[in-house]
């Protein structure tokens, strides 16, 4: 039978590039695989081509030929350049039908089918079983009713939520194995392509942050026939990232058969190159062994210790259980032992957190060891998730504020025409929008001069010599800064207080930072802080002794403990072949890493520095150390020898 050519659907999920990374548009793959499975749906649909870069809205129209339908998959990040392709979708063909699914779309609402006149149909939750009833039903003129998990206008208004289907398997085509995204790598061959798979389907979790929790379900699997395969495909398109979707890796038996498939796979073929995801959430023997092979294999640069605060208050406020503190301490000592990155994320602006609160368990978690990387992410209303409902915006006292979505270690140019934008809380019962402002500015505080090793040796010895906590080293840091703002601290810190501020105000720019010295990168504020304050390395450490000398260090002992934090910094560029010191600092540092009681002896050692970057570009060094090395930073391998 022919194909009529009205008939044609088009999928639209646009995704951010990095240089010439790029990501399959997975997410609408997957429905498309399903869809077109069907012997019925591939006799009268023609399957269009899959819009995945931003282009400019005109050049993606031309590509356009008479659509019956586009269908969008829509995320956070493409949600604003979406609604602004559809519009003109429906300017140009008034008769092309506009589908929006994706976690933009409400759960349980037809809502914004009044608030986007262009919009036809939303499918709601998972979309390949409803996509293709859809089909089937617009097919055969039958009740729309009937399509599950679907809302749709009708004479007198919208329709819907219809009723979904219960989830009871995963058994669903690949859109890798049935060749959907051939056509792209051919049609663009300069263009290096990174690949999302499943493994399984669902969170057993409900945390109120999560777009994930009103959907929690028992975890669905995906065949290991396609797992497998996928990555046989992978490597055979010479895929290097693969990133896993999974919720919880490692929450499953299987997944360590899969993961040794991968390291199996990458020593076959040589792909791919590295393999990420998100780890179960509390961490066990099972995941650190998945990572320590991952890791031994270059697959993986680091495991994630997810927390997201360590107040009980709000671990309550958010249905969220942690590991204890206490097996948290020990699994650092675990990762670093083995040298594992490992590194934990925090989310400022959850409710019943406080200034204090926060700035005091950021001081734990360095108490425990976490010194190599900490990630702090302002906390995101998303549409679907619990916190997002007027019930808990009411109860908790959650202010937010509308701000734009940069592509983080993206290109300045490709900051696009269209910007996305996304709700942050600034303020809660507990947490007035100047303690928001405070706790932020701390935490891109700690993470560029402790994080990325700036001042982490003296926060260290003065945490065990002194019983001085961090969290009152880095308060005093920022005390210091703001009484002194012609020092290169003063200064640095007034220009990133002035970028929460503006945040919280809804300007919304400076989330990012691009600075054209360290290349053309937008940069985290943290890493910006560690990138301008080391560019002045000089000054910094010039203007230092009037901070740290209120701590009433032995003279001696500082100057040299000085000379050692100053050659642990990570610059471009050569360092003198070594550096002697009459303090074992090496032992008393890898003891503190180690998670064990560090003693200074004082023993002369001489160390030097083989594994130096050898580029004197500040671009080059940016992006490899700031951007690719993050997690390792802190931990600076060097060699030492005795007299």
């Amino acid at each position: 039978m022919s194909i009529k050519k009205s008939r044609t659907v088009y999928f639209v999920q646009a995704g951010n590039r990095y240089g010439e990374n790029v990501y399959f548009p997975y997410a609408a793959g997957c429905v498309a695989a399903r869809a077109w499975s069907n012997t019925r749906i591939r006799e009268h649909y023609r399957l269009g081509h899959f819009v995945f870069l931003r282009d400019p809205i005109e050049r993606a129209l031309e590509r356009f030929e008479e659509p019956y339908m586009v269908a969008f998959s829509n995320y956070v990040w493409n949600f604003e350049y979406h609604k602004a392709l559809a519009r003109a979708v429906k300017a140009r063909w008034p008769g092309c039908l506009v589908l929006f699914g994706g976690h933009q779309v409400l759960n349980d609402s037809a809502a914004q089918l009044e608030e986007y006149p262009f919009v036809d149909f939303l499918v709601h939750k998972a979309g390949e079983l409803p996509f293709e009833r859809l089909l089937l039903a617009l097919l055969d003129g039958t009740d729309l009713g009937a399509v599950p998990s679907l809302s749709f206008r009708q004479a007198g208004g919208a329709a819907g939520p219809t009723g979904e289907i219960p989830c009871t398997g995963c058994d669903f085509p690949s859109p890798y194995l049935a060749g959907l995204f051939d056509g792209m790598m051919r049609e663009h061959p300069s263009l290096l392509f990174s690949m999302t798979i499943e493994t399984n389907r669902g969170c057993p979790y409900s945390c109120a942050f999560c777009d994930w929790g009103p959907v929690r379900h028992r975890l669905l699997r995906m065949p290991m026939e396609r797992v497998k395969a996928e990555i046989d495909w992978a490597a055979a398109h010479r895929i290097e990232y693969i990133v896993n979707a999974d919720g919880n890796i490692g929450i499953l038996e299987r997944d360590g058969e899969i993961v040794d498939y991968v390291i199996e796979t990458r020593r076959r073929t040589g792909y791919p190159k590295k393999f990420n995801g998100n780890f179960a959430k509390n961490s066990d023997e099972t995941v650190f062994r998945l990572n320590e092979k991952l890791c031994a294999h270059g697959l993986n640069n680091g495991a994630t210790l997810s927390l997201q605060s360590l107040s009980p208050a709000v671990l309550e406020n958010v249905g969220r259980v942690n590991l204890t503190l206490e097996r948290f301490r020990e699994l650092i000592h675990v990762y670093n032992r083995a040298d594992v990155p490992v590194y934990t994320e925090l989310i400022l602006g959850l409710p019943g957190e406080t200034f204090d609160s926060f700035s005091g368990g950021i001081g734990t978690l360095l108490a425990a060891g976490m010194h190599s990387a900490l990630e702090v992410y302002p906390c995101e209303l998303l549409p679907n998730a619990e916190l997002s409902s007027p019930r808990c915006r009411e109860k908790h006292g959650l202010k937010s504020v509308r701000v734009r979505v940069y592509n983080k270690y993206g290109r300045p140019e490709n900051q696009d025409e269209i910007p996305e934008y996304t709700d942050f809380v600034c303020q809660t019962n507990t947490m007035p929008t100047r303690d928001w402002i405070r706790a932020f500015l701390f935490s891109t505080v700690v993470q560029g001069f402790h994080g990325f090793g700036l001042l982490s040796f003296f926060a260290i010895y003065l945490h065990w010599e002194h019983r001085l906590p961090y969290e009152r080293f880095y308060l005093d840091l920022m005390d210091y800064a703001r009484a002194n703002p012609s020092t290169l601290a003063g200064e640095q810190l007034s220009f990133f207080e002035t970028c929460y501020r503006e945040l919280s105000q809804g300007k919304g720019e400076r989330l990012m930072c691009y600075d054209p010295r360290f290349g053309e990168v937008v940069w985290p504020l943290s890493g910006a802080l560690y990138l301008r304050t080391a560019w002045e390395t000089g000054r910094f450490f010039e203007e230092l002794p009037a901070f740290l000398g209120r701590y009433g260090m032995d003279s001696d002992l500082f100057g040299q403990l000085l000379r050692f934090q100053r050659c642990m910094v990570r610059l471009p560029g050569p360092l003198p072949p070594w550096q002697s010191f009459d303090y074992d600092f090496p032992a008393y540092f890898a003891a503190a890493f180690a998670g064990e009681r560090p003693v200074l002896e004082k023993k002369r050692a001489a160390i030097s520095f083989p594994d130096r970057t050898p580029t004197d570009n500040w671009a080059d060094f940016a992006r490899e150390y700031v951007w690719y090395s993050r997690k390792k930073l802190v931990k600076k391998r060097y060699e030492v020898e005795y007299d």
